[in-house]
């Protein structure tokens, strides 16, 4: 149509809100790093911190929009729960038993269990296109999960793939029930976090320093990317939202490079960077179709 702005198409706003909320998150693996308290401790805080920041950005939201506040216990709701808590789980103790690389590496299979969940349940056509990418991201993925196999990491590797088809599982759900309120939702998976490592935490004593870095996750990192990452199947089939998080599989090492000294492997490298290739090649084309579509 004449006239017609691209830049203002849901595709383009999709992308950037994505990217955003994936930028902001790439430091979680190196600051769950930096944490020396136990994984139930370290769940607690990093649940309950993100689910009161995001609980209260969604309640002024709602009163700044004067709208009534949705149902806390919508099945829509429940199911971004139960699911983002699992992925939260799996991807901490990923974290903890394999290095910071192989965790964020492996959430190249997400795109593949979205694409196979929203053909199953919403009956979204995959383009071939979307699956080629994936294919290539899977192929970065094996050359990775080889690398683990070979350094005795396969528990760790098995434990990530679990934190990406979880996550997968979350994306679909909030493309299924666009209007469910995504920041409540995540809130409401933050608090099972807290209840559930209440029950294993040793304690929920923590040190000045580990404070300081949860006090980070949970107010800032954490609640402003899975809020601005959970708005993304709004706009965005979610198998391309998965594709936008693989992101964070290249940046996030880089942080635990820069900053603790942990080197990747080459062979991990390798395996990220065709990731990151494929990534890019995929949505400047999505982008330049749209444009030509625009301007027809």
């Amino acid at each position: 149509m004449p006239g017609a702005n691209p830049a203002a198409s849901p595709q383009t706003r999709g992308i950037a809100i994505v990217t955003l909320g994936v930028l902001v998150l790439t430091p979680d693996g190196l600051l769950t790093t930096l944490v020396s308290a136990d994984i139930w401790t370290m769940l607690f805080w990093r649940g309950l911190l993100m689910a009161i920041a995001l609980t209260l950005f969604s309640l002024a939201w709602q009163r700044r929009q004067r709208k009534p506040a949705p149902p806390f216990f919508a099945l829509p709701t429940l199911g971004v729960a139960v699911l983002f808590t699992s992925s939260s789980v799996a991807f901490v103790t990923a974290v903890v038993i394999t290095s910071v690389a192989n965790t964020l590496f492996l959430v190249a299979v997400a795109p593949l269990f979205a694409a196979m969940l929203a053909w199953l349940f919403l009956k979204e056509r995959v383009p071939q296109r979307t699956i080629t990418a994936i294919a290539i991201a899977l192929a970065g993925m094996a050359i990775i999960f080889g690398d683990g196999l070979g350094r005795g990491d396969i528990l760790g590797d098995l434990t990530a793939v679990l934190a990406a088809a979880c996550w997968a599982g979350t994306l679909v759900v909030l493309r299924w029930a666009p209007h469910t309120d995504a920041r409540l939702a995540v809130a409401c998976g933050g608090y099972m976090i807290a209840v559930i490592a209440l029950f294993f935490a040793p304690t929920l004593t923590v040190s000045e320093l580990d404070a300081l870095w949860l006090g980070l996750l949970g107010f800032v990192v954490l609640p402003i990317s899975f809020g601005l990452i959970s708005l993304g199947p709004r706009y965005l089939p979610a198998p391309e939202v998965s594709l936008i998080v693989l992101l964070e599989a290249v940046i996030g090492p880089l942080w635990a490079w820069i900053f603790i000294g942990q080197v990747p492997t080459l062979v991990s490298l390798g395996g990220g960077a065709l990731i990151v290739v494929t990534l890019a090649v995929y949505f400047l084309i999505s982008l330049r179709r749209e444009g030509a579509v625009a301007r027809a």
